[in-house]
């Protein structure tokens, strides 16, 4: 086997995990690191500018693997789309740049499920390690860190509104979004520096590219792994239409993603037994919680009309040129915009200590169709009103003994009917915010629900018919020593050795937050733990 193709270190995906693992493992200048990432050069303006992403790379196939799910029963047979990152940084590079840490709680809850060290406690060094944050380090944020995040460069009149109208309703101000406790609102902090995206691949892979121990293979889709008895000792890929084997003599890892790890595993031999046998696969590895445990924070659209102009607005031509010329020259405008200006935490009970839902306003119209955001041609605000700790979980399957086919992605949105009470109260509280003043004054009508939307049944059947996972899918190989545990808590697959997953899949349980945060979380201590293994 060439030279080239032989490493102490694979890294399956160059996204908000797994540009951490290789550009940390690599650090030292002792370890071999390949890492095969499927897609392709991030060095593209439509990535960089944060709200050009929004407009041209979402749903472009260049730049996003456009999944789609199965029809889902919990919601008459809706079919979702699923944006995942195809390029450097992975979704970390389409996504709409929001940086959000989650509740301490989460992270309480996975250690209290057996997962050591991964409490609230336990993992903050490891936050505080990787942000570079423009407000300065305390106890709970980091400074000096490879990741820039950023307060937002230009304000909208009408966030600065909702946030006052927000406060007078009862939620107190939050300077600091990511300063426990997580409720009461506040303003989006964003992984930009100086108005541009930092995307994982930007702030980690990018700094890293001459160490001459790192190589970096774009467009290598990964098609299984290798191995010699219970130990994965390499991966093989295609590339441009060529196959390849690379070989690892320490480890592998996988940080393909909720849907692309263990869709590998299982083109690999390695999970539900029955399942692999239905696909002529033979078992290598019977671990049956592989693809189970799929959760997403489900959310619906809120869209009042508006007497103001709004971002939505200004995508025509001429202001695609003065704001895109403005963002070049300043890092400023609405091209620097992380999409959500505004976010807010909620608990529908007071009797509880943690939040519920999360509210992410734009000062922007849109909606979250089956086909990808749509955006509205008249002025236009939208609340996103997201369910925090679903009770509900989905899967991911094979659809076909054919690696480069996509996966079969069923996410069962609501296989608990709680999760549809809880989402009622969340969105019932924003629209009398909504209806307050100051913001009632520049609102000239409601366009999402309607007017017809009203009683609590006619709430649920709204939110049935029109919520969709807000693009947070996480938990396909979850961490843990249960039955349906994938990894154990030093991100080992369970029963097998030199094999490990780190991304969104190893969730227990998902965060109460936008994802791209803990998962570059989870590649900082991935990389710790799996160095002190070797």
């Amino acid at each position: 086997m060439p030279s080239d193709q032989q490493a102490d270190y694979i890294v399956v995906g160059a996204g908000s995990s797994g540009s951490v693992v290789a550009a940390r493992l690599s650090e030292d200048g002792r370890n071999r690191v390949l890492l095969l990432e499927a897609g392709g050069s991030d060095r593209r303006l439509v990535i960089l500018m944060p709200a050009g992403t929004m407009l041209y790379g979402i749903t472009n196939p260049r730049y996003d693997w456009r999944f789609m799910a199965e029809p889902d029963p919990t919601r008459g047979g809706r079919e979702d789309y699923m944006p995942r990152g195809k390029v450097l940084g992975g979704t970390s590079s389409i996504n709409a740049t929001s940086f959000v840490r989650g509740a301490p709680e989460d992270y309480n809850d996975w250690a209290a499920q057996g997962c050591r060290g991964w409490d609230f406690e336990g993992v903050l060094p490891y936050f505080r390690r990787m942000e570079d944050f423009e407000g300065g380090a305390d106890e709970y944020r980091g400074a000096g860190g490879p990741l820039s995040v950023s307060h937002i460069r230009s304000l909208h009149p009408l966030s600065r509104v909702l946030v006052e109208t927000c406060v007078k309703a009862g939620m107190p101000f939050r300077e600091d979004i990511n300063a426990p406790p997580q409720m009461g609102v506040g303003y989006v902090q964003a992984t930009q520096r100086k108005g541009w995206r930092h995307s994982a691949s930007r702030a980690y892979l990018w700094p890293a590219r001459g160490r001459g121990n790192l190589r970096i293979v774009t467009h290598a889709q990964a098609l299984g792994l290798k191995f010699e008895g219970r130990r994965a000792v390499g991966v093989e890929y295609v590339r441009h239409s060529r196959r390849a084997q690379a070989a690892a003599a320490k480890g592998v890892v996988l940080c393909a993603g909720t849907f692309g790890s263990p869709q590998l595993l299982m083109l690999s031999g390695v999970g539900p037994a029955a399942h692999l046998r239905d696909h002529g696969i033979e078992v290598r590895h019977d671990l049956p919680g592989v693809g189970e445990n799929m959760q997403d924070h489900a959310g619906i659209s809120q869209t009042m009309w508006v007497n103001r102009t709004t971002y939505n607005v200004q995508t025509g031509p001429l202001s695609v040129l003065f704001y895109g010329a403005q963002w070049l020259l300043t890092g400023t405008g609405p091209a620097s915009t992380p999409i959500a200006q505004v976010f807010g935490f909620r608990r529908c009970d007071p009797g509880k200590s943690r939040s519920h839902v999360q509210y992410m306003f734009t000062p922007a119209g849109y909606d979250l169709t089956a086909d990808g955001p749509e955006v509205f041609d008249r002025p236009a605000i939208t609340g996103l009103t997201t369910l925090h700790r679903p009770y509900s979980a989905g899967s991911v399957r094979l659809a076909s003994a054919d690696p480069l086919a996509p996966p079969a992605i069923q996410p069962n949105l609501f296989a608990d009917a709680r999760d549809v009470e809880t989402l009622v109260l969340g969105a019932r509280f924003f629209r009398t915010v909504l209806a307050s003043e100051p913001i009632a004054r520049y609102i000239v009508g409601e366009h999402l629900p309607g007017a017809g939307v009203q009683s609590d049944d006619e709430w649920r059947a709204y939110i049935r018919a029109n919520a969709i996972g807000v693009y947070h899918p996480a938990g396909t190989c979850k961490m843990g020593h249960d039955p349906l545990a994938v990894v154990d808590d030093g991100l080992k697959v369970h029963g097998l050795d030199g094999l490990y997953v780190a991304d969104a899949s190893i969730m227990p349980t998902v965060v109460s937050a936008n994802l791209n945060a803990t998962c570059i979380m989870i590649g900082e201590r991935a990389a710790e733990m799996i160095r002190a293994a070797a």
